[in-house]
């Protein structure tokens, strides 16, 4: 009598790429669904922070963020521009004819005539010099300089968002290769086990119902391997994409030691203590802080409209005197301008109105992303602690799962269980097997999450 005992053992090891099968391992082949192309200058397998710095380089997404902070810095300059002097400087020649005065008379100044003819020449230079506005030219400076530090913190957070999406990208990949591998394995184990309980049927140990039985496992096996290779396939486009590249880019993830470990290596803080530091390093927040800082200051520059504004001139030239363009003399001014707004229609008035409006929406919105950053922390530091815990709930999942497997087939090699039930044994196993693959890469997403809801990120390059 031929009995069937084994133990289906996936050791999850460091794999940079999914199993080498046909796609669809079973049914009618799909041309170029599976075929992957080179990338000039890109490694094939590439490390966590490989990936993240050819996401930096390649993708559109933080290409539009940079776009955007280099918006939120111009106007700073241009704020500036109000509190120098402008200077400028005219160079004229103008000739001139008097039609129906037959009869030319010649003066002198500026202008003359000789006949019907008039020339005209000067070089002149002007200076204008703000000297008091009530504050109103400071105010737009400050204003422009908050929303350059806002744009600047959004830009951050633009980056850590991108490693955040490139690290779950990653290890999707990895958790799609080493589940294809393990539904690779239950077929082959699945194989096995029917080639033997057909062996049974032909020493006539064993019926068509054992047979039977023993081929419907098989079969499922193949419906999940099949599935498993298209999710696989999907992850590993999703990942290309991320990073800014085809979806068919040959470009896998590395795998390390590190990736498969069954413990954290990240701190986890109190909740208390995790919200502290979220407070203080995420930009997000601290963009927020600068967004209502902006805002204060453009209350102050709206309600300075009705002060008066002081404005210091000067200017120098030498113009011509005759009437032939010549005899150059020179001429200065010093003046100062004092405007006083008087009556504008109330429009001061109504964009007051309006920025202590934006104010109070800024506010708003400071006070709902500190909630959006204590709720992120939360769930955050709530799914580490869960995840870590069913990754030891798994590894005891997996042994159990083993021992009863083993108890299971020597109940079989005695002839005191059946056939079916050692099958419920192997599948048990496979369950708690993927459990412990969905486990282990749970806790690494669950790290990311983490990271990401602390507002902590060393992945990001100098300078950005």
């Amino acid at each position: 009598m031929l009995h069937l005992f084994f133990v289906l053992a996936l050791q999850i090891a460091p794999t940079p790429a999914p199993t080498q099968l046909p796609y669809p391992a079973y049914g009618a082949p799909a041309p170029g669904t599976a075929t992957q192309r080179p990338v000039a200058g890109v490694p094939q397998q590439i490390t966590l922070n490989q990936a993240i710095a050819i996401a930096v380089a390649k993708s559109p997404v933080l290409a539009a963020a940079r776009a955007n902070r280099q918006l939120t810095q111009i106007p700073v300059q241009l704020a500036r521009t109000a509190i120098l002097p402008n200077v400028s400087g005219t160079a004229t020649l103008t000739q001139s004819r008097r039609f129906g005065n037959a009869a030319g008379t010649s003066t002198t100044g500026t202008t003359g005539s000789v006949g019907n003819s008039f020339v005209s020449k000067g070089l002149n230079a002007s200076l204008r010099q703000l000297i008091y506005d009530g504050g109103r030219v400071i105010a737009q400076i400050h204003q422009a300089k908050a929303n350059a530090v806002a744009g600047a913190d959004t830009y951050e957070r633009n980056l850590q968002t991108l490693a955040f999406n490139v690290a779950q990208a990653y290890y999707n990949v990895l958790q799609a290769n080493a589940t294809t591998q393990l539904d690779v394995q239950v077929v082959n184990q699945n194989v096995v086990q029917e080639n033997l309980v057909r062996a049974q049927l032909q020493a006539g140990t064993a019926s068509r119902v054992d047979l039977a039985t023993a081929q419907l496992p098989t079969a499922q096996a193949r419906v999940a391997l099949v599935r498993q290779q298209g999710t696989a396939l999907a992850a590993v486009a999703a990942f290309a994409e991320t990073l800014g590249l085809d979806p068919d880019a040959l470009v896998m993830p590395q795998s390390t030691a590190a990736a498969v470990q069954t413990s954290s290596a990240v701190p986890i803080l109190s909740y208390d203590q995790a919200v502290t530091r979220a407070l203080a390093l995420r930009p997000d927040y601290h963009s927020s802080q600068e967004a209502v800082l902006a805002a204060q200051y453009n209350l102050q520059f709206q309600r300075s409209g009705l002060f008066p504004s002081l404005n210091g001139t000067a200017s120098y030239g030498t113009n011509s005197t005759n009437v032939a363009g010549g005899a150059f003399g020179p001429s200065d001014s010093v003046g100062l301008t004092l405007s006083i707004p008087v009556w504008d229609q109330g429009v001061t008035r109504a964009q007051t109105e309006t920025a202590q409006a934006q104010l109070d929406l800024a506010n708003a919105e400071l006070s709902q992303t500190r909630l959006t950053v204590e709720t992120d922390v939360r769930q955050a530091l709530v799914g580490l602690v869960s995840a870590q815990a069913a990754v030891a709930q798994a590894q005891a999942e997996l042994a159990k799962a083993q021992e009863i497997l083993r108890a299971t087939q020597a109940q079989y090699r005695a002839g005191v269980t059946t056939l079916p039930l050692l099958l419920n044994a192997q599948v048990g196993l496979t369950q708690a097997q993927t459990d412990q693959v969905n486990a282990l890469f749970g806790l690494r997403q669950a790290e990311q999450t983490y990271i990401f809801s602390l507002g902590e990120s060393d992945l990001i390059p100098a300078g950005s």
